[in-house]
């Protein structure tokens, strides 16, 4: 793996969109997932609920362990040319 300061803005900034567009899919997919299981199954809304709760829990324990990253030295948006 390079280092940090090797990185291009390109390569940190698409880093960052993964991890924003991951977060948004776990907050979102479980209550789909239980939603579409609950039209098939007629549990209406039981299995939404579930994955509203699932869904909420996953997304910000990956918020709060992104917030808790130390920064990298020399990456990012205040790194000098």
């Amino acid at each position: 793996m390079s280092k940090p300061e090797d990185r291009s803005n390109l390569s940190i900034g698409i880093e960052w969109a993964s991890r924003i567009s991951t977060v948004g899919l776990e907050f979102a997919l479980p209550p789909l997932v239980g939603a579409y299981i609950d039209s098939r199954t007629h549990t209406s809304p039981l299995v939404t609920l579930v994955g509203v709760v699932l869904g909420f829990a996953v997304g910000m324990w990956h918020i709060l362990r992104i917030a808790r990253e130390r920064p990298k030295q020399g990456g990012g948006a205040n790194r000098s040319k």
